[in-house]
């Protein structure tokens, strides 16, 4: 057993009591695990940041249910094209980006680059992510 003073994880004063105790106080270690818990769930939270505004950006743009717009106009409001919480591809292979219960399939009109922007629908749900995967593992090598 170490006869060395122990120091408290979060402010250094020295601890008393249990040899196992990391913490002066309960105040101590929830300061620590604070200071943890936000460096490992800041970058889920700014991804979930940016995925609500992603769904701001799209409800304003729809509320009719669907909508047409341009590519800049999204942009312009700061949508962030990498981010989506669900891909469906329709039966006729049509893409749709949604976040949450918004979306949109990207659409050109010669140059312009333009967005269909919709409401997600009923059918939307319980699709197979498989279900347009070929089958043609036996032909690549995974080996590392």
């Amino acid at each position: 057993m170490s006869s060395g003073i122990r120091k408290c994880a979060e402010c250094g004063q020295p601890i008393s009591g249990r040899s196992d105790k990391k913490f002066c106080s309960d105040q101590c270690r929830f300061l620590f695990n604070s200071d943890v818990r936000q460096k490992t769930e800041q970058p889920i939270l700014d991804v979930n940041k940016a995925l609500r505004k992603n769904r701001s950006i799209l409800k304003s743009l729809c509320p009719q249910g669907k909508a047409t717009v341009r590519k800049e106009v999204l942009t312009s409001m700061g949508y962030n094209f990498e981010l989506f919480t669900t891909i469906f591809i329709t039966k006729s292979k049509s893409v749709y980006y949604l976040c949450y219960d918004y979306g949109f399939t990207p659409l050109r009109e010669g140059k312009i680059q333009k967005a269909l922007v919709i409401s997600r629908q009923s059918y939307m749900k319980h699709r197979d992510p498989w279900l347009y995967v070929k089958d043609d593992i036996e032909k690549k090598d995974y080996s590392i």
